[in-house]
């Protein structure tokens, strides 16, 4: 299981987290580079073609973090970057509950096929003029392994 599978499982089992996320948690697989839109993800717009509170999860580069290494093994922890965006039509209420709620989730746990995760920023008060939507960004350092299986 990959490790934007596995924060997507843990937000999608969360009731609490989905009685505010209508719009639906969605990932990069399934957006695209385009992300969250009108054409990728309708169900995340309402009727009006508003978009409804929802979220979206990316994950950046892997990259060895230096903390264990075996090159005779071929083994070495890794972190990645898994950014979380929490969308809304107007104002930030809906976000800031889903943010503190995926903190809730995420922040000092570990994930199928990880170590830990742990908070590292919140980017707030932000607009996506592509889709008119309030926006805010939270950042998850997620430490894992890779190895020769």
């Amino acid at each position: 299981m990959s490790t934007l599978s596995a924060a997507k499982a843990v937000l999608e089992a969360d009731a609490t987290l989905l009685a505010t996320a209508t719009g639906g948690i969605w990932d990069y697989d399934e957006t695209g580079r385009l992300g969250i839109s009108r054409t990728t993800t309708p169900a995340a717009f309402d009727s009006n073609e508003r978009i409804k509170p929802c979220v979206l999860l990316k994950l950046r580069n892997r990259r060895a973090d230096g903390e264990l290494r075996d090159d005779a093994g071929q083994y070495s922890s890794v972190s990645e970057i898994l950014e979380v965006w929490c969308y809304e039509d107007t104002g930030y209420s809906n976000i800031e509950t889903m943010r503190d709620r995926v903190y809730a989730l995420l922040h000092a746990q570990q994930l199928t096929g990880t170590f830990q995760t742990l908070w590292v920023q919140d980017i707030t008060q932000q607009r996506d003029t592509e889709i008119d939507a309030s926006v805010e960004r939270s950042d998850y350092q997620v430490f894992s392994s890779r190895s020769v299986s």
